[in-house]
């Protein structure tokens, strides 16, 4: 089963808002907007109860070129 991905993060150098969004699950990642690399390090259980998955992620700001890594 996918989990959506929804990344909004502001870049740490010239504060540009990253927006991007992906599917995740086994074998299926699709990513649209800006493209960003994830990595699952484990899953945790939100406050509703759900399981969802706890990660990495690393993208390249569009405007100023620089690499940035957020825990989501």
């Amino acid at each position: 089963m996918a989990q959506a991905l929804k990344l909004r993060v502001q870049c740490h150098a010239c504060g540009y808002m990253i927006e991007g969004t992906a599917k995740y699950g086994e074998g299926h990642y699709v990513g649209e907007g800006v493209p960003f690399d994830f990595v699952a390090i484990g899953k945790v259980i939100n406050s509703k109860g759900k399981r969802v998955v706890k990660g990495e992620v690393t993208c390249i700001c569009p405007k100023c070129t620089v690499r940035n890594k957020y825990n989501v």
